[in-house]
């Protein structure tokens, strides 16, 4: 399900952005890892769909890799949380920042914005935390959910900063705002990230034990 509508999600944004100008926008960026981590999330975890029966559309080399077995490796379970949590960062940026001043009209309801905004990280946290199973995840864990927030912020800001890109979030126009206020609003997304990181991994691995 996930693919499915991340397909349609990256169809249509990829149209109204102009290609890859896309990636601009961390939405799209953290909505197009969700494709790329769901669609190799399916492809291995089909193995343990068939129960150690090839058919048709499992691999040979899958099923003699796996086995079967109805575990996830726990590279597949990392690269899922990250996903999530950055699905859910999206989800709480437009519930708090963005709808308030854009309208939640806007934000919700236009464009592909039921998707990307609301059904994607819906979807992605109810599924990895009641129907994936794994290991518990790390302590470090929400360090890592927060690597692709970081990397994004500093390519975004070093664009503005140069005149190579303006915005797409007000938070990222430091041109429009003092120096002090962009750090503020950097430091306090991240924070955000790292709380809501650590608390889809504390229920994650609540349930796991």
């Amino acid at each position: 399900m996930l693919v499915v509508m991340e397909l349609i999600g990256f169809n249509y944004t990829f149209g109204v952005h102009d290609g890859f100008k896309m990636f601009i926008y961390y939405t799209d960026s953290s909505n197009f890892l969700c494709l790329i981590v769901s669609a190799i999330f399916t492809v291995f975890m089909l193995p343990a769909l068939s129960k150690g029966r090839t058919s048709g559309f499992v691999s040979t080399y899958m099923m003699q890799h796996y086995k079967g077995s109805s575990e996830m490796p726990r590279w597949i379970s990392m690269i899922r949380y990250i996903s999530t949590c950055c699905l859910m960062l999206t989800f709480l940026v437009v519930l708090f920042v963005l709808g308030p001043k854009k309208g939640f009209e806007d934000q919700l309801l236009k464009g592909v914005h039921p998707i990307d905004h609301v059904l994607a990280p819906v979807l992605s946290l109810l599924s990895f935390l009641f129907l994936e199973t794994a290991e518990p995840l790390p302590k470090k864990a929400p360090v890592y959910a927060v690597i692709p927030t970081l990397i994004y912020a500093v390519i975004l800001i070093a664009m503005n900063a140069a005149g190579l890109a303006d915005g797409p979030y007000f938070f990222l126009r430091v041109h429009e705002q003092s120096p002090v206020k962009s750090v503020l609003w950097t430091m306090a997304i991240l924070g955000v990230n790292y709380l809501v990181s650590w608390l889809v991994m504390k229920a994650y691995n609540s349930m796991k034990k």
